[in-house]
């Protein structure tokens, strides 16, 4: 960024209710150059991908049974482009996505060249989006620490937003002739086009012309009103800036923002009915998220109720008074104290992590943390610079963080979520924070990458089993299994889960987290063991299980036909002998090969004071030596073992060193 004066603003004289909003904030200069967001070309148009193997007739049963019109196809017909005639694209992709002819639907963006995320004019100023210690120069100088953020660039690399989700700005109206939120505005279907100026409350909800929101301070249509919607113009604009090549770029880009204005600088606004008639609105639309970055000290059972009846999302700022707002007979902040389960209140952090010296905390009643000094958001026009972005601290620059994280959250979850569903997501997403343990509920920091990571990694069947070298035969023999890595394309493979059938009765755990790739465990002999696994990523994803085939140990005895020896050896009756007896040599070349078909092999052996030393050839190839020497008697010992990824034909041959001692040779062990 440029080395320019900033320009400070006065604070101006808001209403009680406006608690948890600006602290202080700085101007940057205007960037040149603005260019159109990533928008869908046809704004009714699906792009469908079907199956390789659909032909054309399917493709056009899909289209009869789903009511589709097919704008074009692609020269090989596996992509259509379609609209769904009197349903909205979300109901047509939904439906679309169960059907199993179909690979993959999605709305049929239009790119622009620019669409690196990085490109955006002052992206490095995002700590909060991606922090690599950089220095902010906003309303502090800072350094920060790398990685305290919300890991918004990677988020960002894998989503951006779905345009059908809408967050509803409670606040003091937001600026969509900003060009970061020109093309963000949600537009009400029921006053678009030729409707949206007629005079006429076409869709009779009781407010006349209301095309994307209502300014419920001053009883009209319109949601910016100069010099009054700088709050909630930043509030908006790091929820869901365009990515258009300049300025900043939201935490989801891809969403749609309703303005719903009830707070202004007059006196006569602010109140609570004005906020239950906002909340009431978005409820009325179905909005599934609403951000408050405001508050005051006294509760309201009417508020309260309005916020549980929205059915939505509430993202509360936790207040800046600095205060423990759960401690008893001690400051209150209000909506962030309600107890309503679809609140989610958030405190403010900074650049290196700790709780912002301004920001309400308490472990009861503010859920998480986020992003909330040197925060850079678009504001409207001042003196000076147009467009404009400035720096502003406060909680309420923290609960947009959480608003747009929710938004691209709910844009990748299966099905419907509902608010306390959406709730639980992120605060179960969010990244540990060490300074916020004890300051708020969870210790964590709000993680977008976490939260629009809904796939499970995927897992490879365990390939591997062999037995322990050194272990003890007995009614059951001591294995390891091992493992390939699991592989996942966001936050990354962090534990496996392993489950157990026994002669194909029900899965039970085995182990329910590991990190490491393989697992010790004992098994019987003669019974058939299937074993599954599982991974889970950094959002808490279970992948597939995946099976691997029946695995079966058996023993037999040194005597057993399968073992064919060579040289001179005897047989000696020894009780501690798993058979009670076991083959002995000391004789220089001895062989003894056990040849069958497995996926692993184990020989049996004594170690003792006299023992000696054998080389071992698998499938002849030299192998190791292996010593039988120790300084006391161990009977029914695993001495050597060798493992393969699949069942074949195998042989271990073990040939005696003349001169070193005596080799026994006890039993030997197979899996397949």
């Amino acid at each position: 960024m440029p080395n320019v004066p900033r320009a400070r603003l006065a604070r101006s004289r808001r209403s009680s209710a406006l608690t948890a909003a600006i602290l202080v904030l700085s101007l940057v200069p205007s960037a040149a150059g603005v260019a159109a967001a990533d928008h869908p070309a046809g704004a009714d148009e699906v792009l469908v991908r079907y199956r390789a193997d659909v032909t054309r007739a399917q493709r056009a049963g899909v289209a009869s049974e789903h009511g589709l019109t097919t704008v074009r196809t692609s020269a090989d017909g596996r992509t259509q482009v379609v609209v769904a005639e009197g349903r909205s694209p979300a109901t047509a992709r939904r439906e679309l996505k169960d059907d199993p002819r179909v690979l993959a639907v999605a709305d049929n963006h239009r790119r622009e060249l620019f669409d690196d995320i990085t490109d955006e004019t002052y992206f490095d100023e995002l700590w909060g989006l991606h922090n690599t210690g950089q220095r902010i120069d906003g309303i502090q100088d800072q350094v920060g620490t790398p990685d305290i953020d919300i890991d918004g660039l990677e988020a960002l690399r894998f989503e951006r937003g779905d345009s059908d989700v809408v967050v509803a700005v409670v606040d003091d109206g937001v600026d969509f002739s900003h060009p970061d939120l020109a093309g963000q505005a949600w537009t009400n279907p029921g006053e678009a086009g030729p409707n949206a100026t007629n005079g006429v409350d076409d869709d009779s909800n009781g407010y006349i012309d209301d095309v994307h929101g209502w300014d419920f301070c001053n009883d009209d249509n319109t949601v910016s009103d100069p010099g009054q919607d700088f709050h909630g113009t930043h509030v908006a604009g790091t929820i869901a800036a365009s990515l258009n090549g300049t300025g900043i770029v939201g935490v989801a880009p891809g969403i749609k923002i309703m303005a719903l204005k009830f707070i202004d600088d007059s006196e006569e606004c602010g109140a609570d009915d004005m906020a239950v008639a906002a909340i009431d609105y978005a409820a009325s639309f179905d909005v599934p998220i609403i951000n408050a970055s405001w508050g005051g000290p006294s509760p309201s059972a009417v508020l309260d109720l309005s916020i549980l009846e929205s059915g939505a999302l509430f993202v509360a700022a936790a207040g800046n008074g600095g205060a423990n707002i759960d401690a008893p007979g001690g400051p209150r902040s209000y909506p962030a104290n309600s107890t309503m389960p679809n609140v989610v209140t958030v405190a403010a952090i900074d650049q290196l992590g700790r709780v912002a010296s301004f920001s309400n905390y308490g472990t009861t009643s503010v859920d998480l943390s986020a992003p909330g000094t040197n925060v850079l958001s678009a504001i409207p026009s001042e003196p000076g610079c147009n467009p404009c972005w400035a720096w502003i601290a406060g909680t309420s620059m923290a609960a947009p963080h959480v608003s747009g994280v929710a938004a691209l959250a709910l844009s990748v979850m299966s099905g419907t979520p509902t608010a306390v569903q959406l709730r639980a997501r992120l605060l179960a997403t969010g990244a540990p924070l060490a300074p916020t343990v004890g300051k708020t509920l969870t210790g964590r920091l709000v993680n977008a990458r976490n939260a629009v990571d809904v796939v499970g990694p995927v897992a490879t069947p365990i390939n591997r089993h062999g037995f322990n070298v050194g272990s003890i035969v007995g009614s059951t023999i001591s294995t390891t299994m091992t493992w390939p890595a699991a592989t996942d394309t966001l936050t990354g493979v962090q534990s496996y889960l392993i489950k157990r059938s026994l002669n194909g009765a029900t899965w039970t755990t085995l182990i329910n987290s590991t990190t490491a790739r393989s697992y010790k465990r004992t098994m019987s002999f003669g019974t058939p063991t299937r074993f599954a696994l599982y991974a889970r990523d950094g959002a808490g994803n279970l992948g597939n299980g995946a099976i691997g085939p029946a695995v079966t140990a058996s023993l037999l005895q040194d005597g057993t036909a399968i073992a064919k020896y060579g040289g001179k050896w005897s047989t000696v009756t020894l009780s501690s002998a798993s058979g009670g007896r076991l083959h002995r040599s000391t004789s220089h070349g001895a062989t003894v090969e056990f040849k069958t078909s497995a996926r692993a092999i184990a020989v049996i052996g004594r170690r003792g004071p006299l023992n000696g030393r054998a080389k071992v050839y698998v499938d002849g190839v030299y192998k190791s030596t292996i010593d039988l020497r120790k300084s006391t008697w161990q009977s029914k010992v695993i001495v050597f073992n060798t493992s393969w990824t699949s069942t074949a034909t195998h042989s271990v041959k073990l040939v005696v060193i003349g001169g070193s001692g005596r080799v026994d040779v006890d039993a030997f062990a197979f899996l397949r």
